[in-house]
């Protein structure tokens, strides 16, 4: 993918804290217009590659663009043109909620309360509570309210879903990202709720202990990966495919998961007294099947995987 095609480019971006490693040589691509989930277990670097992205902490090595600027050299004119929640993000809770849009307003060059009324209105804030007065999903969704305040041609949403309820969760997902997307903009959204995710977003990546293993569109994703079931009563079980994982053997069955799906690639696993049977998975069961050899693997990155 070109990088004009792309609201987000990082070459080999890696971060050290000391002796940690937070990012290890991850080379990404949002497309734009794209509602992006960046996918990973707690301390996987999720946070600090959002973070980096806004140059709220530096690179050890590599570079990112976001809309065409260099993270670090434009750091300004990328935060004009982003928006950035995050989870228990702090807010001024002395103010009230129209006070935070205002404060917020008077450090953009555009901004449209409109959007921003139109979205607490919908989910029920009532523009003259304190923010100390709402609760932590009320608090979350006026964050969210007002981070597309000054209609940002990308949004960063690093966990912003976690702790809302299910209602709260939903209308965040109506009331901002359906927006952002109807108009073309990008949408990177962080998080463990896999679920929820895979109901909004068109491109996964998949992070492991710093590293991006998987970066696809997630149709193509779950086109790719299927879970392999092969019964074999009486039968000499079958030789598993190179690069099979989640490997799990039986006297009887025997099952694995593929990453290289095709139509073809079942029928020589069939024969006497065996039956073939090709599963489809959610995003979920394919996060956990594809990142659990990641987690027990050692030494250097290795290209994600791309389609």
């Amino acid at each position: 993918m070109s990088e004009n095609g792309c609201a987000i480019v990082t070459e080999s971006l890696t971060k050290r804290f000391g002796r940690k490693l937070a990012l290890d040589q991850v080379s990404a691509r949002v497309p734009r217009g794209s509602i992006y989930g960046l996918m990973g277990p707690n301390g996987a670097g999720k946070t600090t590659f959002v973070r980096c992205l806004l140059n709220l902490v530096n690179p050890t090595r590599g570079s990112a663009r976001v809309l065409g600027h260099d993270v670090v050299r434009d750091s300004v004119a990328v935060r004009q043109r982003v928006g950035h929640v995050a989870a228990l993000q702090p807010l001024w809770e002395w103010m009230t909620v129209r006070q935070f849009a205002e404060f917020m307003a008077g450090c953009y060059p555009r901004w449209s309360q409109e959007a921003v009324s139109g979205i607490l209105t919908r989910v029920g804030i009532d523009q003259g509570d304190r923010l100390q007065d709402l609760s932590r999903g009320q608090r979350a969704l006026a964050a969210l309210a007002v981070a597309i305040g000054h209609e940002p041609d990308l949004l960063l949403l690093d966990e912003a879903l976690t702790g809302l309820d299910p209602i709260s969760r939903r209308e965040v997902l109506r009331s901002v990202i359906d927006v952002m997307h109807a108009e073309g903009r990008t949408v990177l959204i962080t998080g463990q709720d896999i679920a929820a995710m895979e109901r909004i977003c068109d491109y996964v990546g998949f992070l492991i202990k710093g590293r991006l293993f998987w970066e696809s569109p997630l149709d193509d994703l779950k086109a790719r990966v299927k879970r392999i079931r092969i019964e074999h009563p009486g039968a000499a079980p079958p030789e598993v495919p190179a690069g099979a994982t989640k490997v799990e053997r039986g006297a009887r069955e025997t099952q694995f998961t593929v990453t290289d799906y095709s139509p073809g690639l079942a029928e020589p696993l069939a024969g006497p007294g065996r039956r073939v049977e090709v599963v489809d998975l959610s995003l979920e069961d394919i996060f956990v099947d594809l990142a659990q050899p990641q987690l027990t693997a050692a030494g250097p990155a290795a290209a994600p995987a791309q389609v």
